[in-house]
C-alpha cells in the first residue's frame, strides 16, 4: 500500500509524470531493489554516501556491502537488517523510478523527507506505512474533516483499502479524499448499513470501468453490464459490509445490511457528512463513497 500511496504523492508533487508513473509501476514488478535504495529509505545512509561507494565501486573490486562498512557508513548490524528486507515490496516502486532515469537517488532522498515532513510522519508512523498497515494510511492521508463519523469512517475504509488489494488489484493509485453534496453517476452499487452505527456506502464508475471491476472481483472476463456483472461489484461492496458488521459485532455493536442495489444516470442527493474515495486502477477509475443513510437516489 505504501507503493499507490506514495506513487500518488510525487504526482501530485509533480515530480513524476503519469506516464512515468504507470511505466515506473509496470517496470517495478520486474526490478531487484537495490542496496543503496534501501539504505536510503531506512535512513541508514545519504544519498551522498550512496554515490561515494558508488565511485569507490569502479576502483575496487567490491560488493556495496563491504565498501559501505569499511567507510564507515554502514555497520554489519544494519547490512543484515537490509540484506534481510531486500526484497520488500514498498521499495519497488523506488527503484524503478531510479533504474529507468525518473529520478536519482538524491531526488528519492528528498521526496522521502518532504513525504514524512507534509504528513508529519515519526520514523515510527513512517515504519508502520512501509509494514503496509491500512489502518496507519488512512489515519495519515484521508482527512474526513472532523465530522462525526470520522473514527468510523477511518475504520471502513481502512478496510475497503485491504480488500481492494485482496481481491481487485494491488496495482492502483489512491487519489486525494473530496467531500460531495451531491453526485452524479454512470452506474452506481449501494448498501446501506443501520443500527447503532449507519452508513450509505457506494461504488461508483463509468461503463467501461464498472464492467472492468466487476470483472477482476469475479475473475470473469465481462464484455457489457449485465446481471452477472451487477451482481459482482454488488457482490464487492456486500463482502465490504459484511465483514465491517463482523468487525464490529467484535465491540458488541449489532448492525443490518439493507440488500444492494444498483442505479444507472441518476444522481444522489441529499448527502449528508458524505466522501467520495477516488482509486485510479490500470483498468481506469472507481469511486468508493461514504455517507450518512438515506440520500435519495433520483
Amino acid at each position: 500500500m505504501f507503493t499507490q500511496f506514495f506513487g500518488s504523492y510525487l504526482l501530485n508533487k509533480k515530480l513524476i509524470s503519469p506516464e512515468q508513473l504507470k511505466d515506473a509501476l509496470d517496470f517495478q514488478k520486474t526490478v531487484h531493489v537495490k542496496l543503496g535504495v534501501m539504505a536510503v529509505n531506512s535512513g541508514f545512509m545519504k544519498a551522498d554516501d550512496i554515490n561515494t561507494v558508488h565511485n569507490m565501486q569502479t576502483k575496487v573490486d567490491k560488493k556495496f556491502g563491504e565498501i559501505a562498512i569499511e567507510m564507515g557508513f554502514l555497520t554489519e548490524e544494519k547490512l543484515s537488517i537490509l540484506l534481510s528486507s531486500q526484497k520488500s515490496g514498498h521499495l519497488l516502486l523506488g527503484q524503478a523510478m531510479v533504474d529507468k532515469g525518473y529520478m536519482n537517488l538524491t531526488e528519492f532522498e528528498a521526496a522521502l523527507n518532504d513525504y514524512k515532513k507534509d504528513y508529519s510522519l515519526t520514523d515510527d508512523q513512517f515504519k508502520s506505512l512501509q509494514n503496509e498497515e491500512a489502518g496507519e494510511f488512512v489515519n495519515t492521508f484521508y482527512n474526513f474533516e472532523n465530522c462525526p463519523e470520522s473514527s468510523i469512517y477511518k475504520r471502513y475504509v481502512s478496510l475497503l483499502m485491504r480488500n481492494i488489494i485482496r481481491f481487485i488489484d494491488d496495482d492502483f493509485k489512491a487519489l486525494p479524499l473530496v467531500a460531495v453534496n451531491e453526485l452524479k453517476f454512470n452506474w452506481l452499487a449501494s448498501q446501506e448499513i443501520s443500527g447503532e452505527v449507519g452508513i450509505f456506502s457506494a461504488i461508483s464508475a463509468n461503463e467501461k470501468d464498472f464492467i472492468a471491476f466487476a470483472g477482476k472481483y469475479a475473475k470473469e472476463d465481462y464484455t457489457a453490464i449485465d446481471e452477472y456483472s451487477q451482481a459482482s461489484v454488488g457482490e464487492f461492496l456486500n463482502l465490504i459490509n459484511g465483514l465491517f458488521l463482523v468487525n464490529m459485532s467484535i465491540d458488541d455493536i449489532e448492525l443490518e445490511l439493507a440488500p444492494q442495489l444498483v442505479n444507472s444516470e441518476k444522481s444522489l442527493k441529499g448527502l449528508t457528512d458524505a466522501f467520495c474515495v477516488p482509486v485510479l486502477f490500470t483498468f481506469g477509475r472507481v469511486d468508493f463513497i461514504v455517507a450518512k443513510p438515506n440520500p435519495s437516489i433520483a
